[in-house]
């Protein structure tokens, strides 16, 4: 009869054999697509708040002023999760459908209030829309950097990034963000 100590010697091994029959190269893509996808939806609750901050705003105190510190604080954010997906192991993919909503979800969180301000009676949009450069910059700084990484398919990855954000291309453009148009391929 088998004893315990035999059969979880031979399910420890079983298992062993298991897990090193699948690639460490598909681990690694695994545990990266996950990391980037969590950057990404962090991020996401990260400028939600910051975003939202826009949405307050009024003829009286949209101004530059005001602007530009809502801007800066999303744009260090922006750069932070820039920085730890730069840092992450590089030459493997992360699946494209997941990194691509996850990056449309945060470009919509932060453009969509940004672009609200535009549309503010009685402000002028020339004087405000110097204030969201670094924005622009930040934006597509992100947006190269997830595009690098569901490279594989780059030109069916970018006309589905263009289309989840079909609805923000004017306001990207509206905030004159050309850096973002550009990264978009625009």
């Amino acid at each position: 009869m088998f004893s315990f100590a035999k059969i979880a010697t031979i399910a420890a091994f079983a298992f062993g054999t298991f897990v090193s029959a699948v690639p460490v190269e598909e681990r690694a893509v695994e545990a990266r697509a996950d990391t980037v996808i969590n950057i990404l939806d962090s991020l996401n609750s990260q400028v939600a708040p910051l975003a939202a901050q826009f949405t307050t705003l009024d003829a009286s105190n949209a101004t530059s002023a005001v602007i530009s510190p809502i801007v800066s604080d999303i744009s260090s954010a922006v750069q932070s999760a820039v920085s730890q997906i730069s840092a992450l192991p590089s030459g493997t993919t992360v699946d494209q459908t997941d990194a691509l909503t996850s990056l449309s979800t945060v470009l919509s969180t932060i453009l969509t209030p940004a672009g609200q301000v535009l549309s503010i009676p009685g402000i002028s949009s020339a004087a405000i829309v110097p204030a969201f450069s670094p924005l622009g910059n930040a934006l597509a700084d992100l947006v190269s950097l997830v595009l690098k990484l569901v490279a594989e398919l780059l030109s069916v990855v970018e006309a589905t990034l263009v289309t989840l954000l079909s609805g923000l291309i004017t306001v990207i453009d509206s905030l004159n963000l050309s850096p973002l148009l550009a990264a978009l391929g625009l």
